[in-house]
């Protein structure tokens, strides 16, 4: 087995090899050799601004064992919050082929000893802000679908940080319940990159907005033709005084109505791990879960003892 690190050539066995890993991820779909090296445009300089997916210094590890790539990791250095000068570690992606636990762990190793040159005291394994646009939908983690990878994190020392959980709800068919408030909604459309246009459903009352139901299409993601035809929920908020009246089931349920009108068929929605409140509500409104992800942190002082 041989660890090299990411170069242009290699995009296409690599794009593959991506493809594979994600290919029964909820909502990750096959990725273009042009549109994944986008992603990774960036590690072949010496530095990068921190902009946009807040990365620098980015690096990638490849395993390969007879000409096939088994583990491929990528990361980078991001600022701590507030505190801008506290470098942290990021693991953007890591993935490796069920059974080769060895390559994974190599390249893991390999990647931590890249960011542990830049004096990091934590990794962040797979944040919503670093995430690949094309991986998952918005708000997305470390996806159950990828248990290897969980697996290997966990044991090396990465614990569950974060999560936010998936549903679906698919070929959905809904008749809006009005709310017992007298609001007036008006809905506003934005061009994104997908088929279809991104949805905002907006709730007055006296002139006010006291609501919000925010959605985008599922080309905002990915430009495969299987995306186009699904909206993911990003935001339904209601204000303190108007919640529990039925409204934020009346926004949600108009926003729907009205995206299935222009071409929409499916829908998705999220919600954090510990969000009981909005799980019980979606999960009665008629979607299902399909997905559970998780950010996972590293505290380099605390690492195991590997026992094989």
């Amino acid at each position: 087995m041989e660890i090299i690190q990411y170069t242009p050539n290699m995009q296409e066995p690599l794009t593959q090899f991506y493809n594979r890993m994600t290919a029964n991820v909820p909502h990750c779909y096959p990725v273009k050799e042009e549109e994944f090296a986008i992603a990774m445009h960036r590690i072949t300089a010496d530095k990068a601004d921190i902009k946009d997916d807040g990365l620098d210094s980015e690096a990638a590890f490849i395993a390969v064992a007879d000409g096939v790539i088994q583990a491929f990791i990528h990361v980078g250095i991001s600022r701590s919050g507030e505190n801008r000068e506290e470098k942290l570690g990021v693991i953007r992606f890591f993935g490796y082929e069920r059974g080769a636990r060895r390559a994974g762990q190599v390249v893991l190793e390999k990647a931590e000893a890249h960011l542990k040159t830049f004096n990091v005291s934590q990794i962040s394994a797979f944040p919503q802000e670093c995430q690949y646009r094309f991986y998952h939908f918005e708000h997305a983690y470390l996806s159950d679908a990828l248990d290897q990878v969980q697996g290997l994190l966990g044991f090396n020392g990465y614990r569950r940080s974060s999560g936010e959980v998936f549903l679906d709800w698919e070929d959905y068919s809904i008749t809006p319940i009005p709310s017992s408030l007298p609001v007036k909604l008006s809905v506003e459309w934005k061009d994104g990159r997908g088929q279809f246009p991104n949805c905002t459903v907006l709730a007055h009352q006296n002139g006010e907005q006291v609501g919000i139901c925010e959605s985008l299409g599922g080309g905002e993601f990915s430009s495969h033709t299987d995306a186009q035809t699904w909206l993911h929920t990003t935001w339904l908020g209601i204000e303190d005084d108007f919640q529990g009246k039925g409204l934020g089931r009346y926004l949600l349920q108009y926003a729907l109505q009205e995206m299935k009108k222009i071409g929409y068929r499916h829908a998705a929605i999220s919600t954090a791990w510990d969000n009981h409140r909005a799980f019980l509500f979606y999960s009665n409104c008629g979607y299902r879960t399909v997905d559970w992800t998780y950010e996972f942190v590293k505290d380099l002082s605390e690492a195991p003892t590997h026992k094989w």
